[in-house]
């Protein structure tokens, strides 16, 4: 059944309006007419069913169910992902991937070889924009949390923001003899971090920091993978790893 993703003080019993850009995809991208049912959920654990009523020409109503309860709130993520930026559309494909795998946080991180670099408020806006495609693929997978994504930061920020993890990678081609199944413990772990560098990938310099922050520096294979091929291959084998899939 198709998902809608609102505000969590939106997920009230009742009759509701939409309009605006969830007015645009249900009715001109999906084509719902009266009478079809939907599911509303908030991110943060509940959801409700709901039916469409009256479509007007710029907004329409939905008849929302009473709110039911799916996931006893927001938890910590299991899987968080530290992603150097990368340029033109592969970015939003590689976040999308990511949601779909999983992921619970995402922390967008300009390297020393990144491409794309974004300060003030470019930066501000492609997080919104990274918002708005995380938000569209939890529609699409049925995830039932919202992913977290982070300002734009840098590498000693990230390393800070995920000191507290019980297991962290660090994908590196120099590492290619390290493969990540040998470091993988016997039970899944609580929290694994994850960190991929941009199309040049990470510089020696920055590999030795996350090492340093008690990174483990593995390889995906004796090829080199492209950024995202290396974040969506990486992000499959922790999801396996968590029991996930």
């Amino acid at each position: 059944m198709l998902r809608l993703l609102v505000a969590p003080p939106e997920l009230v019993a009742g009759e509701r309006a939409v309009r605006g850009e969830d007015y645009h995809y249900l009715f001109h991208v999906r084509r719902l007419r009266p009478g079809d049912r939907l599911v509303l959920f908030d991110g943060e654990g509940c959801e409700a069913e709901a039916r469409v009523g009256a479509i007007g020409a710029r907004s329409a109503t939905l008849e929302v169910g009473a709110r039911t309860l799916v996931a006893s709130g927001r938890t910590e993520p299991r899987l968080t992902v530290i992603l150097s930026l990368i340029k033109g559309e592969r970015m939003d494909h590689c976040l999308t991937k990511l949601v779909e795998l999983g992921a619970g946080r995402i922390v967008p991180l300009v390297a020393e070889r990144s491409v794309v670099r974004l300060e003030g408020e470019r930066a501000e806006r492609r997080r919104e924009r990274f918002r708005a495609q995380v938000r569209a693929a939890v529609q699409q997978c049925r995830a039932v949390q919202v992913p977290l994504v982070d300002s734009i930061c840098s590498l000693d920020q990230a390393l800070a923001l995920t000191a507290g993890a019980e297991l962290k990678l660090v994908f590196w081609e120099g590492a290619k003899a390290v493969p990540v199944r040998s470091v993988l413990p016997e039970r899944p772990p609580a929290g694994v971090v994850m960190l991929v560098g941009p199309e040049g990938g990470l510089s020696a310099d920055e590999v030795d920091a996350a090492i340093a922050a008690g990174f483990l520096a593995v390889g995906l294979g004796p090829r080199i993978l492209r950024a995202d091929t290396a974040a969506i291959a990486g992000a499959a084998i922790l999801a396996y790893a968590l029991g996930d899939i």
